[in-house]
């Protein structure tokens, strides 16, 4: 047990470092689930990874059912094995974009996902939107924490510039050693008790693909209300950092 919570803390940190407003988000979000599905709900947590954002909503809603849905072998197992004590908590290894993800229930009172969706291209997305209307209750929350862009404009560019200054390079210091995305993928890759996760990854060919043109947030907004969300907004914000809020 204590290893496989070593494993957890070691992406949360190599997390962290990325992404220097992360537990704000997540505070947000879990408030948020709170606030608008009461102390009972039945939540999925998309693009899960080893299940940082479900375990954060467990211990704010203990009633709540969390399923936490993933597809990479390596951070599923680091999440079964660090929150075994939390029955609350179940995992399901799916791909986001598989039409059939609806199999995994209907009814649920929310949606959540954080830094996660980003890698889906947009007709994935599209899809991906799709199955949660047909999953989630009506009233039902979708809270989704990313990087999102504007499609153009002064704003869009002004924006960009507050994050990016001329000649400032980027704002946050890029994390070395295991605190990397590298590095904690290259610690994991060696570790013994991984490798059957490892491999299973490797026949998967599971990895992130190279970021093209980023689904902007008109996209995003516009193909959640093609899937049949009535409500779409920001909830929170800084600068392209935004919480998306949708309503089924």
């Amino acid at each position: 047990m204590a290893r496989w919570s070593r494993w957890l803390g070691s992406w949360e940190a190599q997390q962290q470092a990325l992404l220097p407003r992360r537990e704000e988000r997540f505070s947000i979000i879990c408030a948020a689930v709170a606030e608008g599905c009461g102390t009972h709900p039945r939540i999925l947590d998309l693009g899960s990874g080893p299940g940082s954002l479900a375990l954060r909503v467990a211990r704010l809603l203990p009633s709540a059912e969390v399923v936490a849905v993933d597809r990479d072998p390596v951070l599923l197992e680091i999440g079964r094995r660090a929150l075994v004590r939390r029955p609350q908590v179940s995992f399901a290894d799916r791909d986001l974009a598989d039409p059939r993800l609806p199999d995994l229930g209907t009814g649920f009172d929310a949606a959540v996902s954080s830094t996660a969706l980003h890698w889906l291209e947009r007709s994935a997305l599209a899809t991906l939107y799709r199955s949660l209307a047909a999953m989630l209750r009506p009233g039902g929350l979708f809270l989704n924490a990313d990087h999102l862009p504007r499609a153009g404009g002064a704003i869009a560019e002004l924006t960009q510039g507050l994050e990016h200054p001329a000649g400032a390079g980027h704002p946050v210091t890029a994390p070395s050693g295991p605190r990397s995305w590298d590095g904690w993928w290259s610690m994991a890759e060696g570790a013994a008790e991984l490798s059957e996760a490892v491999a299973e990854r490797h026949l998967r060919e599971h990895h992130h693909p190279e970021r093209g043109t980023p689904v902007t947030l008109e996209q995003h907004q516009e193909a959640l209300r093609s899937a049949g969300f009535s409500e779409v907004g920001c909830l929170w914000q800084h600068l392209n950092d935004r919480i998306l809020v949708a309503v089924r």
